[in-house]
């Protein structure tokens, strides 16, 4: 998966989606954001079994694929 995106797009949609994400968990995959760009466009998703947050934002996928990343490590990266 190879997607292109301004900053502040990424950055916004991750804070909207980290509502969702529980900080501790015995099951690690709900840590994690999931970013869908396989259908033409870009959805980021996060869930804690009760709860469940999906949000759209803008870009380019240059190569269209569905990963689980963690939330907390990549929210740190890129805002850095």
């Amino acid at each position: 998966m190879k997607l292109r995106f301004q900053k502040d797009d990424i950055v916004n949609g991750i804070s909207i989606v980290m509502k969702a994400v529980p900080s501790k968990t015995t099951m690690s995959i709900l840590e994690c954001i999931l970013i869908d760009a396989s259908s033409g466009e870009i959805k980021l998703t996060g869930n804690d079994m009760e709860l469940g947050i999906e949000t759209r934002i803008e870009g380019e996928i240059i190569d269209r694929g569905i990963i689980a990343l963690n939330a907390k490590i990549f929210s740190e990266i890129v805002r850095k």
